[in-house]
């Protein structure tokens, strides 16, 4: 292997590599970053336990090979070189790394070793546009849950319907659902890993010129997808998804639309309150506010109120605020409605305008 590669393009792509590496690796290759020279450009590789990451970016190649190498350490190499050319030749085993005045030697290990990487030659997959899927698994992924006592818990169902896409995700405790025009495979219906996820939608964010991406779930269990040209691919999760549609709410007996950032602002308040007693906050409907509380009894008390259209009887309600604060971070819409039905049962937050979106949090049991 011997070329040159421009250092702010190799750093870029190594950069967005690195983030799936795991910290402690089960095995020691998956430590390393796969270099491969093809004809005109640099292959960059990275896997974890479940993600792989693959980055094409143009170089001048005079010698095709691959080796791999310390992920970390080269990441922090190139990181630190000038924005210049970087030369790299596979010397014995070795990667040799000059650019400008700078030189180095890293040993590395065969291209071989490294876990098979899928063909850029496999499924074409479909085209959609890349605003539409962002924005939905956006909405999705924060619901999903971060540990691994269920698994299939820590991914987003993701299937196709008549019209449209529809993505799911609940860690027990909520539950977002989002209709979405993406366009989608036909008969898809599978779960992704939301660390996955975390990552295409990283590289949407960063690939800013991109109008479309392309997505594909292989017979193999796996789901590619591509943005630029950057290629994140997950390893689907086996098991059925719970039957989400029994805890969303059929009907509502108390309705308040409330500006958004009033509200997030009130919990926010609130939550300071709430800490030494396990986060909770009361929501409480009556006329026109909605009033949000929390209450320590080493702390003191809090209460806010915000302004808000009221339909139906009123009532109180409690829930986690780290929940509610989750929700707004990434709400759609100026305007939010909160419906519930007593205390005991979810609540469930949509926009005021969009009707492809909604999200559910189980309530909290407290002592009046």
């Amino acid at each position: 292997m011997l070329l040159s590669v421009l250092q702010e393009n190799l750093h870029r792509a190594l950069a967005r590599t690195s983030r799936v590496v795991a910290t402690k690796p089960q095995l020691p290759i998956l430590a390393h970053v796969l270099l491969r020279a093809e004809e005109g450009r640099l292959v960059v590789a990275a896997t974890g336990t479940e993600t792989t990451e693959v980055v094409w970016t143009g170089a001048k190649t005079e010698k095709e090979g691959g080796l791999c190498v310390p992920s970390r350490l080269f990441t922090e190499l190139v990181g630190s070189l000038p924005q210049e050319a970087v030369r790299l030749e596979e010397k014995e085993g070795q990667l040799c790394v000059s650019c400008g005045n700078t030189s180095a030697t890293i040993p590395g290990v065969s291209a071989t070793e490294f876990p098979p990487v899928v063909p850029e030659e496999g499924p074409a997959g479909t085209s959609t546009e890349k605003g539409a899927l962002a924005q939905g698994l956006g909405l999705a992924l924060f619901a999903a849950a971060t540990d691994e006592g269920r698994p299939i818990l820590t991914g987003i169902k993701i299937v196709q319907k008549e019209k449209g896409a529809q993505f799911v995700a609940t860690d027990g405790y909520r539950l977002s659902v989002v209709q979405s025009q993406a366009s989608l495979p036909r008969g898809t219906d599978v779960v992704v890993p939301g660390r996955g996820i975390a990552e295409f939608l990283r590289v949407c964010q960063e690939e800013k010129e991109e109008k479309e991406v392309r997505l594909s779930f292989g017979v193999d269990g796996q789901t590619t997808l591509v943005v630029g040209d950057t290629r994140v691919v997950a390893r689907q999760i086996g098991g059925e998804y719970p039957s989400f549609e029994k805890i969303i709410p059929a009907r509502h007996n108390t309705s308040a639309a409330v500006d958004t950032q009033a509200l997030a602002r009130a919990v926010k308040s609130a939550a300071i309150f709430a800490r030494d007693n396990a986060n909770i906050v009361r929501l409480r409907v009556d006329k026109t506010t909605l009033t949000v509380s929390a209450n320590a009894p080493q702390v003191g008390e809090n209460s806010v109120g915000v302004d808000a259209q009221i339909e139906g009887e009123g009532g109180e309600i409690a829930f986690n605020s780290r929940f509610l604060l989750d929700l707004f971070s990434n709400f759609p819409e100026e305007e939010l409605v909160f419906e519930m039905t007593g205390s005991l049962n979810p609540g469930l937050f949509r926009p005021a305008k969009d009707k492809n979106f909604f999200h559910v949090i189980m309530p909290v049991r407290v002592q009046a």
